[in-house]
């Protein structure tokens, strides 16, 4: 099995993070035993079972990836390394929203105690899009269950030494996919539509990683928010998770308004626009604010 290096900046806190990964979502398609993150992705066209880690400490951390071709085509490292690096966001300096965090009391007790911690992103922006759609006013349990139906019936599975990985559908998995097929996994009819609504915007390419790359945060969001499903707090989520953009502010996150309230010692659950101005100091880092936060719940036992 190929095996290579790629370099973190640092600190990093890999073990945090994958924790927070879990916490926060029942993943079907991570496998994190052994505290390594394995995931069955596409290098070009062909199937790759990856298995990343980080050797080191968290000041002087070091990704590490290894790889099974489960294709026919041979695979570059490249291809392999720059995903790997990609999903651990493995070029955000955490420094300087540190710096910042330091001026406020609620959050300069956070990063000490997270030192090291960042978001590990979707494979796929699609993926972060539909998990946006099903995890909408529905708890955490059932948009897994949601999430796992679509991964078994649309996606990839592969058994490799015993071990079955799952893979998140691809758009032209679903493009063929009714409304009421998705209603038969207990998806609402209006779900259904969203999801097979941006199918097509990715099957147009009207929506893609690239896109959203080329635009500013706020052309961005508002992009997002002309496919019909996706409003403010799931164009800001999908831009966090898919595209790990450091910059977003789900407002109207319960989690997001309960750890402000929480950490910030208020006597009730903030509304949007406190949540706003609370959140303004840490620009450009609002996600890094966000993330922070939503780790603080962890001390709750609560799914985020």
């Amino acid at each position: 099995m190929p095996e290579d290096s790629f370099p973190v900046i640092a600190p990093y806190n890999f073990e945090l993070s994958l924790k927070f990964s879990q916490h926060s979502r029942f993943e079907i398609t991570d496998n994190t035993a052994g505290g390594h993150l394995r995931r069955l992705v596409n290098i070009g066209s062909e199937p790759v079972l990856m298995e990343i880690w980080c050797e080191g400490s968290v000041e002087r951390p070091l990704g590490r990836v290894s790889w099974t071709n489960l294709g026919y085509k041979r695979i570059p490292s490249t291809g392999v390394k720059a995903s790997a690096a990609r999903m651990l966001c493995s070029d955000l300096d955490l420094k300087p929203f540190y710096s910042l965090a330091r001026r406020s009391r609620a959050i300069r007790r956070l990063i000490e105690e997270f030192r090291g911690l960042k978001l590990i992103l979707t494979t796929t922006l699609y993926e972060a899009t539909a998990w946006a759609v099903m995890g909408q006013q529905v708890n955490l349990k059932f948009a897994s269950t949601l999430k796992t139906r679509l991964v078994k019936k649309y996606g990839k599975g592969i058994s490799h030494k015993g071990v079955i990985y799952y893979q998140f559908p691809e758009p032209h998995d679903l493009s063929g996919v009714s409304v009421s097929e998705l209603q038969s996994l207990q998806f609402s009819r209006r779900k259904a539509e969203y999801i097979t609504g941006l199918t097509r915007t990715f099957l147009d390419n009207r929506l893609s990683a690239p896109i959203l790359s080329e635009m500013t945060l706020e052309d961005a969001i508002t992009h997002l928010q002309s496919i019909r499903g996706i409003g403010p707090w799931s164009a800001n989520y999908i831009m966090m998770r898919g595209s790990g953009h450091p910059n977003c502010l789900p407002i109207g996150d319960s989690g997001l308004h309960r750890a402000v309230q929480n950490n910030y010692k208020l006597t009730e659950k903030p509304e949007n626009k406190l949540v706003e101005k609370l959140a303004e100091p840490f620009t450009p880092y609002r996600s890094l604010y966000t993330l922070y936060l939503w780790y603080s719940l962890t001390k709750e036992k609560v799914k985020i």
